[in-house]
């Protein structure tokens, strides 16, 4: 599929388009173009008037199926966008929603992402009735209005169970750690951006043999497997982290996430080939959402592998200035596992 990316950042906001581009990469979508604003956020276009109109001829001459936006779009955006093109029109999150649904291969990863796209569509849905009201005026209850209505009815009460049968898989992971823990494990979670190494680095810890890819959200469900050599760690390799995560999304993966905020310990994975301002925005992103929960964090620096000595020294110069651990590692090549095992154990009895 040809797809058209924009992007619109406030002035002094740094691109995000390498992660767009990312995100489409995974979904294996031919990108035709982009465009870029830098201004504040117009209500009814996202970017300015002018700007749309300038996207619409690009869709036209470049001959694309979908139009991608960088940035979150609220329904009625979406729909005027929509209207305006004359094709569809997405925003990052229904984007990453597509990755998710395209990964999703157990049955609880299943439930979460419907969930994830249910309450994403809700609003939309909401948006609709109020443009059939507008529009149609068919007098109480017209055929438009009404099925419209029956549809968000629906979605509403397909999120009702949903949400059962969520918080029954919740139950579940929350008897299996107690019985981890009566048996003497001591649980570390893998967390960290997407895309960061989690899965490789549970693999060599672990021989775990979990699939690995150079693509973004490959781990959807956790997997907890035992330590080589280090029988009482149990290590979990979780879903990976976003900026900018809405708090729906946050809620349908609540049970995953769980995994990470009751560990003993999270082994936070950080991709040091990342430019240095990535990096650092990559790290606050994902520190500013374990600080909330008060865990235990200790950084790995994996890729290390991808790095000139004067590259690398950068990167640990920037995280001498972190209140947190840290550990030079290259999962792919098993270079300072034995360090990250020795740290980690400190971390447990401290």
């Amino acid at each position: 599929m040809r797809v058209l990316l924009v992007e619109r950042r406030s002035p002094g906001q740094p691109s995000r388009m390498d992660e767009l581009r990312a995100l489409c990469r995974t979904l294996g979508y031919e990108i035709a173009g982009e465009v870029e604003q830098v201004r504040e956020p117009d209500p009814a276009y996202q970017v300015g008037e002018g700007k749309a109109r300038e996207v619409a001829a690009k869709v036209k001459e470049l001959g694309v199926q979908k139009v991608i936006f960088g940035n979150p779009l609220t329904p009625s955006q979406a729909f005027r966008l929509s209207e305006l093109f004359k094709v569809e029109v997405v925003d990052r999150f229904q984007l990453i929603l597509d990755i998710f649904a395209m990964r999703a291969g157990t049955p609880e990863a299943k439930l979460q992402v419907e969930y994830a796209r249910l309450r994403y569509e809700l609003p939309r849905a909401r948006e609709r009735v109020r443009r059939v009201l507008s529009v149609e005026q068919p007098g109480r209850m017209g055929r438009g209005e009404y099925e419209v209505n029956i549809y968000y009815d629906t979605i509403k009460r397909r999120l009702a169970l949903l949400r059962r049968k969520l918080a029954s898989v919740s139950k579940g992971r929350e008897q299996r750690r107690k019985l981890r823990r009566r048996r003497g494990f001591k649980l570390v979670a893998l967390a960290g951006y997407t895309n960061a190494g989690k899965s490789t680095l549970l693999n060599a810890l672990t021989r775990a043999e979990v699939e690995v890819d150079d693509m973004m959200f490959t781990t959807l469900t956790t997997r907890t497997r035992m330590a080589v050599g280090s029988p009482d760690l149990l290590f979990t390799d979780t879903v990976g982290f976003i900026e900018d995560l809405p708090p729906w999304m946050v809620e349908a993966f609540k049970a995953t996430l769980e995994e990470i905020y009751l560990a003993d310990l999270v082994v936070l994975v950080l991709d040091s080939s990342d430019p240095l301002p990535e990096l650092c925005r990559k790290a606050k992103s994902c520190l500013d959402i374990l600080s909330q929960y008060g865990t235990k964090i200790l950084i790995a620096l994996n890729k290390t592998d991808l790095l000139t000595p004067e590259e690398l020294q950068s990167r640990i110069d920037f995280l001498n200035h972190c209140p947190y651990s840290f550990v030079p590692i290259s999962a792919r090549y098993g270079v300072g596992l034995k360090a990250l095992l020795e740290t980690i154990r400190q971390k447990l009895v401290s």
